[in-house]
């Protein structure tokens, strides 16, 4: 079986477009803080996470050093894409968290299955219509919403995306220290921290500052924040 099929930009294609799609690709075993690729450079090639309890970080940081998080893929994910597909630089960088393991696959094998392959066609506008929405959302929650709102909405996202339900509430499997949660808002640590200490007060969520581990406790008093 190819280790594509797991991927779900991939799902429901014919082995032999998979065989394709493989053909010349690089399988290789990525760790922690280990940078894929960085803003603005060239591109020509995809990636596809096969494996690994880690995940990549795709984001930015400006002149001033401020960060910012734009989406934490997993095994199944893929990214480097939107360079193939138009031909432009890298517009964003990608660093990984923990250990995956990946398969670079060639933006010209992409474009030739992509071209005879209708299947693919419809799960990459599947894909690109769900990070759309996603993107506008978020661009709507920085216009509109306060850091409090926000937050609640992407812990919420992760606890959907990578959580496990326990007794305690919905543990999120990785770590997430509050500098990152800062990054994926595009706000202070310090404005993270004033949100942490007054839901952990109201016993909301609990939080593991050594082990930057997030438990989600009240759910409903999470999600009441941006539906109430």
């Amino acid at each position: 079986m190819s280790p594509l099929s797991h991927v779900r930009l991939f799902e429901g294609l014919p082995l032999d477009a998979l065989r394709r799609l493989e053909a010349g690709a690089l399988t290789i075993d990525a760790h922690n803080d280990e940078e894929i690729f960085a803003q603005d450079e060239p591109g020509g090639s995809l990636y596809a996470i096969i494996g690994g309890e880690g995940r990549v970080r795709i984001g930015a940081i400006d002149r001033r050093s401020k960060k910012l998080m734009v989406e934490m893929f997993a095994a199944g994910d893929v990214f480097g894409e939107m360079n193939v597909i138009d031909g432009g630089p890298r517009s964003a960088s990608a660093v990984v968290d923990g250990r995956v393991r990946l398969m670079r696959l060639s933006g010209a094998n992409f474009t030739s299955v992509l071209n005879d392959t209708p299947q693919l066609g419809v799960n990459l506008a599947r894909m690109l219509s769900q990070r759309l929405r996603r993107t506008f959302a978020l661009f709507q929650d920085a216009t509109f919403e306060t850091v409090e709102v926000r937050l609640a909405r992407q812990i919420l996202y992760l606890g959907a995306l990578q959580g496990r339900r326990t007794e305690a509430g919905i543990v999120l499997k990785n770590r997430l220290k509050q500098a990152d949660l800062a990054d994926l808002l595009g706000t202070t640590t310090r404005s993270i921290i004033t949100v942490l200490n007054a839901w952990r007060a109201a016993d909301i969520v609990r939080y593991d500052t050594d082990r930057a581990q997030l438990t989600i406790h009240n759910e409903a008093a999470l999600r009441a924040l941006f539906e109430g």
